[in-house]
C-alpha cells in the first residue's frame, strides 16, 4: 500500500477532472453539467507539450474537447512513480499521472507544478538560510497553477482494477482500528470544502450515484478522522495526546497519522477512476448535486417574445381564458367590498355604543386611530 502525504487541494482537482472528465468522454454528461465545480475555483488547468513546453490548451475544457473529439474513451489517475515518468519540473507538486485512454493505446500526462527558470538564472540572489524572501512573491496573491505535460503515448490499453469498496472499508477499518465507514459520516455524498459559497458551483468531488454511495461514506469518515486528528495534535491544544506519550507511544501515533494519510491518498485515487455511474440495475443515475446553474441573462429575443406574448394576449383572437379570469376576479373584488362595509358598519356601531356607555373610552379609542394614521403616513 501506498505511505505518501499530499497537498489535498491539488488531488482533489485532480479527483474533479478524471471522474467528471470521463463521464464525458463517456457522453453521460456534457461540459455544461460540471465545468463550475467549485473545487476548481481560483485555479487553472493548463496543459503543455513536454519537449517545448509549448502551450497545448489553457483550460481543461478546451483539453477534454480535443481529446472526446480524438476518440478518447476515459481519464484514470495515477502516481507518477507508477510509470517511472520522474520529471524534474513535475516532481515539486507530487507528481501525479493522467492515464487518457484510446481505444489502442494510452497517453501520459505527468502533473505537476511549473517552476520558473530565473530561479536558477546565474544573476539571481543565492541568500538561502536568511528567514526572508529575496523578492517579494506576488504569485501567492493569484490562484494555483496545475500544469500537464504530455510525456508519450504507449501502444495497447492500460487496465485499471474497479474496487471493491466493502473490502476496502474493511481494510482501512482493520489498518486504522476504526469503524470505517463511521456512523457518524453523512449519508449523502461527499462534498469538498469550497473557496466560495456558491450554490450553483456545489458539487460533489466525484460523481454520486447508488452504487459510489459507500465510497463517498468511505471518503467523508476518513476527512473526519484528519480534521479530528489534525485538532487533538494542535500544539495549542492543551489535551494534545503527545503531551501524555512516552517516545514509542508518540512513534506508533505518528504511524497511524501517516497510514491514515497513505489511505486517503488511495481513496482518492480509486475514487477518481470509478466509472460505475450506473446502479445494479444497469440503468444510469444522474449526477447528484444541489444546485441547477444559474439562469441565463435575458437576450434581446427574449425581450421581443415577451412583448409578442403580451400582445398577443391582448389580442381580440387570443384565447378567452385570461377575459374569463379577469371578469372572475371583479366580481370577487365587489363582494370582498362589500363584506369589508358591512364589517366595517357593525365595528363603528359597536364602538359608538360602548363610548355612549362609557365616555371614557374614547380617549384611548382616538389615541389608537391616531398612532395607526401616523403610522401609514410614514409608510
Amino acid at each position: 500500500m501506498r505511505r505518501i502525504s499530499l497537498r489535498s487541494e491539488t488531488i482533489e482537482r485532480q479527483v474533479v477532472l478524471v471522474s467528471y472528465g470521463t463521464q464525458y468522454l463517456r457522453g453521460k454528461i456534457a461540459l455544461d453539467d460540471w465545468h463550475r465545480h467549485g473545487t476548481l475555483f481560483n485555479a487553472r488547468l493548463q496543459f503543455r507539450a513536454l519537449a517545448d513546453n509549448g502551450l497545448l490548451a489553457d483550460d481543461f475544457t478546451l483539453w477534454l474537447g480535443i481529446l472526446k473529439a480524438s476518440g478518447a474513451t476515459r481519464l484514470s489517475l495515477h502516481l507518477a512513480a507508477a510509470f517511472e515518468a520522474g520529471v524534474a519540473r513535475a516532481d515539486k507538486g507530487g507528481a501525479y499521472a493522467v492515464v487518457v485512454h484510446f481505444p489502442d493505446r494510452h497517453q501520459i500526462w505527468v502533473v505537476g507544478e511549473e517552476q520558473a527558470t530565473w530561479l536558477s538564472h546565474p544573476l539571481f540572489p543565492n541568500e538561502e538560510g536568511q528567514g526572508y524572501p529575496v523578492f517579494p512573491d506576488a504569485a501567492c496573491y493569484g490562484g494555483p497553477i496545475d500544469s500537464y505535460w504530455c510525456l508519450e503515448d504507449r501502444p495497447g490499453q492500460l487496465d485499471v482494477p474497479d474496487t471493491d469498496w466493502k473490502a476496502l472499508a474493511r481494510a482501512i477499518a482493520t489498518d486504522l482500528e476504526s469503524p470505517v465507514p463511521s456512523s457518524l459520516a453523512p449519508a449523502g455524498p461527499y462534498f469538498g470544502p469550497l473557496p466560495h459559497d456558491v450554490p450553483w458551483a456545489k458539487f460533489p468531488l466525484f460523481p454520486s450515484s447508488n452504487f459510489t454511495s459507500l465510497a463517498h461514506r468511505i471518503m467523508s469518515t476518513l476527512v473526519r478522522m484528519q480534521s479530528t486528528f489534525s485538532h487533538d495534535t494542535n500544539p495549542r491544544n492543551e489535551s494534545n495526546p503527545y503531551q501524555f506519550l512516552d517516545q514509542e507511544g508518540a512513534a506508533k501515533l505518528t504511524i497511524w497519522s501517516r497510514s491514515l494519510d497513505s489511505w486517503m491518498l488511495e481513496v482518492q485515487l480509486r475514487c477518481a477512476n470509478e466509472t460505475r455511474s450506473f446502479d445494479l440495475t444497469g440503468k444510469n443515475t444522474p449526477l447528484a448535486r444541489v444546485h441547477t446553474a444559474p439562469p441565463p441573462r435575458p437576450t434581446a429575443a427574449d425581450d421581443d417574445a415577451e412583448e409578442g406574448a403580451k400582445e398577443g394576449a391582448s389580442s381580440p383572437d387570443a384565447p378567452t381564458q385570461q377575459s374569463i379570469s379577469r371578469s372572475n376576479g371583479k366580481w370577487g373584488d365587489r363582494i370582498t367590498f362589500l363584506i369589508q362595509v358591512a364589517l366595517g358598519s357593525l365595528v363603528i356601531a359597536f364602538m359608538a355604543s360602548l363610548v355612549a356607555a362609557y365616555p371614557w373610552l374614547s380617549v384611548p379609542i382616538v389615541a389608537i386611530w391616531m398612532f395607526f394614521a401616523r403610522l401609514m403616513r410614514q409608510n
